[in-house]
């Protein structure tokens, strides 16, 4: 319970930029001493800072600034995305959230007792403040825009691992290329991250159909279950759905 107030006030300080405790604790029906303590916590990853009394959303970062632009007019499917997606992990799975808008998608949807393995850190930003789900990051250089961590450290934490599921993220999706993007660092994470996991979903905008990028990391034979939004053409599914793979519209 906690951990879903501490999202819904984060929610709100990006709402409103500032509330006292008294109006949060008034709003939740808590006490004060409980919004401080949720206060804390959001304070102690960077999410808001807290002042004479009150919290306040911080200036946009860089990073937040690049991933808004990313998210771009896309934002609301990505959004009903993730949300359908997030419904796809069972209670104590062990899943992969790979780097990118659409899986920080899920990762905002996601309140599911589970274990969260992540070469992305806002991910890590989003899921470190829920109780009930336990986060592990690769290590790595970290990729301007992207926030990724890439390279040899984060393929080598990959190594042994066994992952229930995969929620990949693609640049590229094309019915006859398969999936893309346009840095090979990121593509070797992602072959990576394919190698150990049971089951990969892919979560993609539909308006990434069709697009071929640098470097093809998988074709659809990797894939169990697409899930997008409701702009796939039905020419498109019913390529898909020929080749093996499950198609979730949200």
């Amino acid at each position: 319970m906690s951990s879903e107030r501490q999202d819904e006030i984060h929610f709100l300080l990006q709402e409103h930029g500032n509330l006292t405790v008294i109006e949060l604790a008034q709003r939740f029906k808590v006490s004060e001493m409980t919004i401080r303590r949720d206060l804390k916590n959001l304070a102690a990853l960077g999410l808001i800072q807290r002042e004479h009394g009150r919290a306040i959303y911080p200036p946009i970062t860089p990073m937040d600034t690049l991933l808004m632009m990313s998210m771009g007019e896309a934002e609301r499917e990505k959004a009903k995305i993730g949300q359908l997606a997030a419904t796809l992990v069972n209670k104590e799975d062990s899943i992969i959230l790979d780097a990118g808008t659409t899986t920080l998608a899920v990762a905002h949807a996601l309140h599911t007792k589970c274990t969260v393995i992540t070469n992305s850190i806002p991910i890590a930003s989003v899921l470190g403040n829920r109780e009930q789900i336990t986060v592990h990051m690769t290590g790595g250089e970290v990729r301007t825009n992207t926030f990724a961590l890439v390279g040899p450290m984060a393929r080598s934490f990959l190594k042994g691992l066994n992952a229930d599921k995969l929620f990949l993220g693609a640049t590229g999706v094309n019915i006859e290329r398969g999936l893309s993007t346009s840095n090979m660092l990121e593509s070797e994470v992602k072959q990576a991250m394919l190698n150990v996991a049971k089951e990969v979903i892919l979560v993609a905008h539909s308006a990434k159909i069709g697009q071929v990028c640098f470097h093809t990391f998988a074709l659809w034979d990797s894939v169990h279950t697409l899930v997008t939004d409701s702009g796939l053409s039905n020419a498109n599914m019913e390529a898909l759905n020929s080749q093996g793979v499950k198609v979730l519209l949200a």
